[in-house]
Parts: structure tokens; sequence; C-alpha cells
């Protein structure tokens, strides 16, 4: 080596490089290795993106297929006991499915809710309460 050279390989008069520089030489260098980084960064996103409309679609499926109540449904008086508010007997709601959830409770605890009936008159129900009539 030259007395004008140093161990690094630049002369000792160059100006330091500046971060553009710097910016392309490593991307010349990696190039390979920066292609398929970003490969794999667009299959990841297509993956994650099919995902995400295929549990949209179903979702859309999941409520199409819920039964959907008439305005007839709401407007049945079930002959029972008035209600003690407004004095008319209460309508009875729908029965319907109840899909599985999270509640997140006061205190922070998140529970896991699984999937259950309401709505609507029961046999059971009416059953119990000629029973204790």
């Amino acid at each position: 080596m030259s007395d004008s050279m140093p161990e690094d390989g630049k002369p000792e008069n160059s100006k330091p490089r500046s971060v553009t520089e710097k910016a392309k030489a490593l991307a010349e260098r990696h190039k390979g290795k920066l292609i398929a980084a970003g490969s794999i960064l667009l299959a990841v996103g297509a993956v994650v993106t099919k995902t995400a409309l295929e549990q949209l679609a179903q979702r859309d499926e999941d409520t199409e297929d819920a039964p959907v109540a008439d305005a007839e449904d709401f407007t049945e008086v079930k002959e029972s006991e008035p209600d003690s508010a407004s004095g008319k007997p209460r309508n009875s709601p729908v029965e319907h499915g109840v899909k599985k959830h999270t509640r997140t409770l006061r205190d922070g605890r998140v529970i896991e809710i699984p999937p259950y009936r309401r709505g609507g008159a029961r046999n059971d129900d009416e059953d119990s309460g000629e029973a204790a009539a």
C-alpha cells in the first residue's frame, strides 16, 4: 500500500460519502436479498388480504342464514299477565340464536359466552307456568 491509501481503502483526501450514496451501494450489494424480501412481503400481504376477505364473506353468509323476523312477529300480543309499567301484555320476542362471543366485565376480565337460543315461548316455560297456577 502506498502512503496516500489508508487501510479502509479510501484515499485520505476524499470526502465522506453521503447517505444516498451509501444506500445505493448497499442496495447494489444486496440486490438479490432485497428482491427476495420484497417478494415474501407481497406474498404475505396477499395471503392476509385473502384470509380477511374470506372471513368477511363467511360473516355475510352467516348473517344471511339468520332468521329474519317479520313485522307481524313483533306486533303479536301473547295472552299473558300485563306488564306492570304499562298495563299492556308483554310482546314475546321471536326465538333466535345468539352466536358465540366474548364479553368484557367491569373488572377487565374477558369471558367467552357459548352460543345459545333466546326469545319466543318455549314449551317447558308454558308447562311450568301452568303448574304454578
